[in-house]
């Protein structure tokens, strides 16, 4: 975790809305993986707790269950075409 304030993740939290995500890990053999979500909030800021769900029939359910650290990839509309990959 980065020393990131509670103002500072308002800051970032308060510029989204809604919108896309792409949440991504590494997965046992190294490879990255990732997941679009539309269910990404904000839970807390101190201590800072984000939120986002995962269906148990997803095919990176136990990937992400089982991850260390997963990152969270703010699209912006431009980057669309990402999360349809």
């Amino acid at each position: 975790m980065t020393n990131t304030t509670p103002k500072d993740l308002r800051n970032a939290f308060g510029n989204f809305a809604t919108g896309i995500t792409v949440i991504t890990s590494i997965d046992t053999k190294g490879r990255p993986q990732g997941i679009t979500v539309n269910s990404f909030s904000t839970v807390s800021l101190d201590p800072p707790l984000i939120s986002w769900c995962i269906g148990r029939e997803a095919t990176l359910f136990s990937l992400f269950q089982q991850a260390e650290h997963f990152a969270v990839n703010i699209l912006s509309i431009d980057q669309k075409s990402i999360s349809e990959l």
